[in-house]
């Protein structure tokens, strides 16, 4: 049995810099797991081949697996991407009904480039091979595969939340996303609650299943990679807070921001005595909303220094930059306290990372996270609620180490056991034992 996957991302690009071409890996931990199982399986990545030289690159061969790109034009990455991925489909997955765009959403050509990737799919499948595709930027490639009379098996994997029946029917194109996502014969999700909700829209739906799987990450490469002591005279015996998050409205960065300063109003004592290092990765830099989320936090980042900082201490220290994975890695060893607070997010690796890295940390984590469902060691809060993230900030401050080391134990331990190759055989065994009934039945029936 082989994998054909099809994501939008590719597990890596070919770019050029300086007229010099490189190759541009995809280190998201999605991407880190579906390179796993492709490498074991083998079979064909089908992906949007987004470098700025992939189009020399349509069909490469990489030894273990296959990758074919699909090349668009700037409009069809303006109406699938740009438009109804991320200004229809990302905010109201997130509950962000206000900003989602309802009409002259880039809908039709979304669908073509849908039925772009069921071609690929197509051609490149043969009788013993499943169809991996993942998350909503191919909500449609289930049904088109069918329509067209794909038989393999189809396993959907949707790494998002799935909202609420209410929010989810108010989109127009709700019953053809619906009925594609429910026409795969195996569908998982990252939570219960998720699964649930995509449930909901169905009276009583004979075909497929759907199961809760939350992704794991490659503990091993967290737990052992190298890393150095961030040496900096501002973090010099201050206790150290982290976050690292993409600038995105649904990761509640000015919250964060705000519950800072309600921390040092309600705890005056903690002045001077930590530093908060808050990373931000530059996101969709071209798309005027982010431009003015990320005015917004600065804003507000000046003004909680300028009231609350001296000469020589200042509450907040802001990144707005990529970093490198040995850096991220340090970070996560040096922080004392992680504050991952985000509005909604379908499960945050950043949380898992940081549990695996750390050998002394605290986890202040959003309710709103997927992750919350198995993290329980966590300080759980409301990222809604200043006064309760700064609460749980304090209580971090000010835990004893006994409590700290038993609720980081008892999180490693379950990050370990679910780590990435838990999560590709957890699906791998199901998905082949459901190929496997059907095959009998099939057999039965002929």
């Amino acid at each position: 049995m082989r994998y054909v996957i099809a994501s939008s991302r590719c597990p890596f690009s070919h770019d050029v810099v300086m007229g010099r071409e490189l190759v541009k890996e995809n280190v998201g931990g999605v991407a880190t797991a579906l390179k796993r199982a492709i490498s074991k399986h083998g079979g064909t990545w089908i992906c949007w081949g987004d470098g700025k030289a992939d189009n020399r690159y349509v069909n490469e061969d990489v030894g273990t697996y296959k990758i074919k790109r699909i090349i668009l034009t700037p409009q069809e990455k303006r109406g699938y991407y740009d438009m109804y991925s991320n200004r229809t489909l990302w905010p109201l997955f997130h509950y962000f009904r206000e900003r989602v765009q309802y009409t002259d959403n880039g809908y039709e050509t979304y669908r073509k480039v849908n039925e772009k990737f069921a071609e690929e799919i197509l051609n490149n499948t043969s009788q013993e091979d499943i169809v991996w595709v993942h998350d909503y930027q191919l909500s449609l490639v289930p049904g088109i595969l069918r329509q067209k009379g794909l038989k393999n098996r189809i396993i959907f994997t949707w790494h998002i939340p799935w909202v609420s029946r209410e929010m989810f029917e108010t989109l127009t194109e709700s019953d053809e996303i619906k009925e594609s996502v429910g026409s795969a014969d195996f569908i998982t999700f990252h939570t219960d609650l998720y699964r649930k909700n995509f449930e909901s829209l169905f009276e009583n739906r004979k075909h497929g299943k759907s199961i809760a799987v939350p992704l794991g990450i490659d503990y091993r490469y967290f737990e052992k990679a190298k890393s150095s002591q961030i040496k900096s005279y501002a973090l010099k015996d201050k206790i150290m807070l982290f976050s690292i998050d993409r600038l995105d409205y649904t990761k509640g960065l000015t919250n964060r921001v705000l519950s800072i300063e309600r921390l040092i109003r309600n705890h005056p004592e903690t002045s001077g005595k930590f530093v908060y290092v808050m990373i931000v990765t530059p996101s969709r830099t071209s798309v005027s909303d982010y431009v003015s989320m990320k005015r917004e936090l600065e804003m507000n980042i000046g003004r909680v220094n300028g009231e609350f900082g001296t000469i020589s201490w200042m509450p907040i220290l802001y990144m707005y930059r990529k970093i490198s994975d040995h850096s991220l890695v340090s970070y996560y060893k040096s922080a004392d306290i992680a504050l991952i607070t985000p509005l909604i997010d379908g499960l945050n690796l950043v949380s898992k990372e940081f549990i695996a890295s750390t050998e002394k940390g605290i986890l202040v984590l959003s309710k709103f996270a997927g992750a919350s469902n198995c993290l329980r060691g966590a300080l759980i809060v409301n990222p809604n609620s200043p006064d309760e993230v700064a609460d749980a900030i304090y209580k971090a401050m000010n835990m004893e180490r006994k409590e700290a080391d038993e609720r980081l134990l008892k999180m490693k331990a379950i990050v370990k056991a679910r780590d990435t190759d838990w999560w590709i055989k957890r699906i791998y065994r199901l998905a082949i034992a459901k190929e496997h009934d059907r095959r009998v039945t099939n057999n039965r029936i002929e």
